[in-house]
């Protein structure tokens, strides 16, 4: 039987069956997923994609439906279930009387799969009981202890903040939203270079008031965010390597004995560099 197109062949290093959530419908987590299935059929992580699941069904936005496309297009198990359709089903009740319920349902749905590890990327529900159930990590962009929930909101933060770096860090999904144990960050700089003349733009502006009006078109916003995804996604894939290879022990960061978070700033850097250097950007 040949591989999946989405399953590395390499077997002298721990091998990881990566299970997939997500809400599918942003540039961000398309980008992640990307990125870790152009390194499994590499060979740069060895790898398979054990399933995808995601919070949707075709026909909801045309981004999803092109995610569901892709996935399918590389054979990976694909599992969706619609949290709106389910939400109406259950008379339009609030989430928080509802996400237990549709947690148990996903896990009813996925307990055929036997993920090593399993990623939340752009997964934009809060779920509690399926992160008990699954070793779920979470990418989220911001440094450790910054604003949680959003990624708007962490950009926004660092802007009212005057901040002169920002970063990702990815770390293990509990039940207190983006604050469970981190397993690796990176970080870069605000400051310098182009980004001086877009503070200088902005010195006398009202930020809190430009916040609240979602002016997402800022120069600011849209460049911190653009470097943000550059690194996001090597992030990902440098982290699922390191714990593959043994660098990362997530039975010790689960257990909750102390773990130090792996800083994969320098080698985060030196793929944008040579991303960049390849794209003649």
């Amino acid at each position: 039987m040949m591989p999946s197109k989405a399953r590395a062949t390499d077997s002298k290093k721990n091998y990881l069956r990566i299970g997939w959530l997500t809400t599918a419908n942003g540039e961000g987590s398309r980008g992640i997923f990307l990125a870790v299935l152009d390194a499994i059929k590499s060979g740069n992580l060895n790898a398979e994609l054990e399933f995808v699941f995601v919070n949707r069904i075709r026909g909801q936005t045309k981004a999803t439906d092109s995610f569901l496309d892709l996935v399918e297009k590389n054979d990976i198990p694909l599992v969706t279930i619609s949290s709106s359709h389910f939400r109406r089903e259950c008379g339009n009740l609030p989430w928080k009387e509802l996400r237990d319920d549709f947690d148990l349902k996903v896990i009813e749905r996925l307990k055929r799969f036997k993920p090593t590890v399993s990623i939340q990327a752009g997964y934009m529900l809060y779920a509690p009981i399926l992160c008990k159930e699954l070793l779920i990590l979470n990418q989220h962009p911001a440094l450790p202890g910054g604003a949680v929930g959003m990624w708007q909101d962490a950009i926004w933060d660092v802007i009212e903040a005057d901040a002169t770096e920002t970063g990702a860090m990815i770390h293990l999904s509990t039940s207190e939203l983006d604050r469970g144990p981190v397993v690796s960050t990176c970080r870069f700089s605000v400051r310098g270079g182009k980004f001086d003349a877009m503070w200088h733009a902005i010195r006398e502006q009202d930020i809190p008031k430009i916040r609240k009006e979602n002016r997402e078109n800022l120069p600011l916003f849209t460049t911190i965010r653009q470097e943000g995804l550059l690194r996001e996604r090597p992030l990902v894939v440098e982290t699922l390597k390191a714990i593959s290879e043994g660098s990362i022990d997530l039975s010790l960061v689960s257990s909750g004995n102390l773990f130090t978070p792996l800083d994969m700033t320098d080698a985060v850097e030196r793929i944008v560099a040579e991303n960049q250097l390849r794209d003649g950007t």
